[in-house]
């Protein structure tokens, strides 16, 4: 299904902002902000990725940046 829609100036001032690449089309835009609000834009494993990061941290398993900084020798 496609539908014609005005927008006003200043949402289009908001997209052209937006845009990635000078020749990027309003509707990639839109597309492309929609894709990264909507529930799914994760997908399957990124998510196991974060959910076992998460465990990692809870059970301690994680390294402070000044003890990553040591061990990178940056401090």
């Amino acid at each position: 299904m496609s539908e014609a829609v005005e927008i006003p100036d200043p949402v289009m001032h908001l997209i052209e902002h937006l845009k990635n690449r000078p020749d990027e089309k309003p509707i990639e835009v839109i597309t492309r902000v929609l894709e990264f609000y909507s529930d799914d834009y994760i997908d399957e494993e990124t998510e196991i990725a974060i959910k076992e990061a998460i465990k990692e941290y809870k059970e301690g398993k994680s390294t402070s940046h000044e003890d990553l900084g040591k061990e990178l020798g940056f401090i």
